[in-house]
């Protein structure tokens, strides 16, 4: 086994805390990829969201899974399974019951939404480093397009706009990191999201969106083997 990492990350709202998130990530060691688990909660909005993916070496998803609980009821509970040309999910919405998919891929999916801000921050691997201040649109998959993550909870597609800004020092509540800054936009009208990351995993830093004045930050980092 390789290392073991395990953090928090605080969700904000101009000075208060509006919810904060749990995450471990576990190195399989001899490029084996990793295992990434977080759990989310939210109380803006009554929402806790538990996540575990398996990921390869290069952080493209292999499998995960995603219960959400809102208002204290399962919204909804999913299994995605995925191989080269093809996704499977299957699970149990409250909103439409048992269901089943199979959504083809044009080879192995890249990037897989389910809204946890350690998985969010993948996106950064799918864009790379290239081709500095362009936007180039990332294609995936996502289980919900909603702000809160907590609509659908199914495959769906999704394309995010990601632009690579360059390197900079980051100073969060966990300490100062050498980062990579990128610049997110879901919508072609909404101004763009900030997101920092660090190291070849692209671990989530801060992400910061004006246009709903919230900010999200690493605020603990626990590493080991």
């Amino acid at each position: 086994m390789g290392t073991f990492i395990k953090g928090r990350i605080d969700y904000l709202s101009g000075e208060e805390q509006t919810g904060r998130e749990w995450f471990e990530m576990i190195d399989h060691g001899e490029n084996a990829g990793r295992t990434l688990r977080a759990f989310c909660e939210m109380d803006d909005v009554g929402l806790s969201r538990d996540v575990s993916m398996l990921l390869d070496a290069n952080g493209r998803p292999r499998d995960a899974f995603c219960r959400v609980v809102k208002h204290g009821a399962r919204a909804g509970t999913t299994l995605f399974l995925c191989e080269d040309g093809q996704l499977e999910c299957e699970g149990e919405i409250a909103a439409t019951g048992r269901m089943s998919q199979r959504v083809p891929l044009d080879g192995q999916l890249g990037y897989l939404g389910l809204h946890p801000l350690v998985g969010d921050a993948l996106v950064a691997l799918s864009r790379g480093t290239d081709d500095k201040g362009t936007f180039r649109t990332v294609h995936g998959l996502a289980n919900s397009v909603a702000p809160a993550g907590d609509e659908g909870l199914y495959a769906m597609p999704t394309a995010i706009d990601v632009a690579y800004l360059g390197e900079e020092s980051v100073t969060v509540p966990a300490g100062t990191f050498a980062a990579r800054r990128y610049a997110l936009r879901w919508h072609p009208e909404w101004e763009p999201a900030q997101l920092w990351v660090h190291g070849p995993d692209a671990l989530f830093l801060r992400l910061t969106w004006d246009q709903i004045g919230a900010a999200y930050e690493l605020v603990e980092l626990h590493e080991g083997r």
